[in-house]
């Protein structure tokens, strides 16, 4: 079954949770990214379905990244995103904080050259980035569906998280990502897929978590609204620990 068949049969499921917890059941669909045309769909940009499971199934890397949930007002869905400012001019690049971190750190993680990490002054180079993102087999997934206008405390998370454990972890296993970076939440994420998903996952430093037996990396960094620290501090926070894991774990990633 495809990626995105598999998603839609999961959203089902999802709703139908949602009305026995009495939760909200219009949810925010996520998943595997669309890599098609980018159009105005007279509210934002956003990508059109394409060849994006091929892409997936073809990658050397696979990068799942995990949000704690949407900070808007309705559900849209994230398979569509840009990251591009809500423009019909399809050239303008967003001027938001969330995307240029996300694009960058997603492109330090997936790009090392003999398995060394870009350095910054390289690597932030922002259309290049852009382009990337925008064409780069990635998962998004927010961990709650349901959108918030605040962010959730990390007690109304771990509800939320143990409410729909063995839904999220069908999301997230069905993908067979090499790295799941975790954005947000103070360690919440990290901790639920050492409960539920890889009961085996080992700290290795601040920023980096190994399964051993699915060889998968978790990666927990700042959101990417972060402002405490600058753009180039949390890249090289990141990326520090990311080269150290490669170092000394020469099995990872694997194989295909």
């Amino acid at each position: 079954m495809k990626y995105h068949d598999q998603e839609e049969q999961l959203f089902t499921k999802w709703a139908r949770r949602a009305r026995k917890h009495h939760d909200a059941d219009i949810i925010t669909k996520d998943g595997l990214l669309y890599r098609g045309e980018v159009w105005f769909d007279g509210f934002n940009q956003a990508h059109r379905p394409a060849d994006e499971e091929q892409l997936w199934n073809d990658a050397g890397m696979r990068l799942l990244v995990l949000t704690k949930e949407l900070y808007e007002e309705d559900c849209w869905d994230l398979r569509s995103e840009t990251g591009r400012v809500p423009s019909p001019r399809l050239t303008v690049r967003t001027a938001q904080r969330f995307f240029p971190n996300l694009e960058l750190w997603a492109y330090g993680l997936l790009t090392i050259p003999d398995r060394k990490v870009v350095p910054y002054s390289r690597a932030d180079a922002p259309m290049r980035l852009q382009g990337f993102y925008e064409n780069a087999p990635i998962v998004r997934i927010n961990c709650k569906k349901q959108p918030d206008t605040h962010a959730s405390s990390n007690a109304v998370m771990q509800k939320y998280l143990e409410n729909y454990a063995d839904l999220l972890k069908e999301q997230i296993t069905m993908y067979g990502a090499d790295i799941i970076l975790c954005l947000g939440g103070q360690g919440v994420i990290v901790s639920f897929l050492k409960r539920h998903v890889f009961p085996d996952l080992e700290q290795f430093n601040a920023h980096c978590w190994h399964s051993p037996k699915a060889n998968v990396l978790v990666a927990k960094h700042y959101h990417p609204t972060y402002s405490v620290y600058s753009r180039k501090e949390m890249y090289a926070a990141l990326m520090n620990d990311y080269q150290a894991f490669l170092k000394a774990t020469p099995q990872f990633p694997t194989a295909r």
